[in-house]
């Protein structure tokens, strides 16, 4: 019995190591991009003050952080002096409200005088969230030119320490879409 739980446990790590990633790229956009075609990387510049971004600091460079890391790991060396390679983030943390449809089993109607009515379906709150979605835009810096663009959203967790989690998440998230297709 041990032996088939092991077997399985091991089969379900194997699917789901191979599970597809949850990044979104524009299809058939950026086949030519290899990531492997430049050396040296570094982010792009805000060159005008932006008081929007002020919440979203922390993030950001969470995000610069691990994407650092990332790189890094591939070989490539964050230079800020003419960088091969320019990354540019953007952010967008929205609220959101979870619904759900109504239905006669459910969400029965009570009988109370004459029956001179109609009962349809319709969309309840059940719960509200934020989602949080980091496009990540790889630009050729010589000729300034976008040479790979994804985008992951995801739903942002409430506690600080999964906040940390799904950061890192999402980065590898991207950098494994980027080594599966553009190698």
């Amino acid at each position: 019995m041990k032996k088939i739980l092991s077997i399985l446990i091991l089969a379900l790590g194997t699917l789901s190591s191979c599970a597809p990633t949850r990044v979104v790229v524009e299809n058939n956009k950026y086949e030519d991009f290899k990531l492997s075609n430049y050396t040296t990387f570094d982010f792009a510049q805000i060159d005008t003050p932006n008081d929007s971004l002020v919440p979203y600091q922390q993030l950001v460079d969470l995000l610069k952080e691990n994407i650092t890391k990332a790189m890094e790991a591939r070989g490539h060396k964050r230079v800020t002096a003419d960088p091969s390679l320019r990354i540019n983030l953007g952010v967008v943390v929205a609220d959101k409200v979870q619904k759900r449809e109504t239905n006669v089993t459910s969400d029965p109607f009570t009988y109370s005088g004459t029956r001179s009515y109609y009962w349809e379906s319709r969309e309840i709150p059940v719960n509200t969230y934020r989602e949080g979605s980091v496009t990540v835009h790889f630009v050729n810096n010589p000729g300034n030119v976008l040479v790979w663009a994804g985008t992951i959203s995801e739903v942002v967790p409430k506690k600080q320490e999964d906040k940390l989690a799904a950061i890192q998440d999402a980065v590898d998230q991207i950098f494994k879409y980027i080594d599966l297709n553009n190698k």
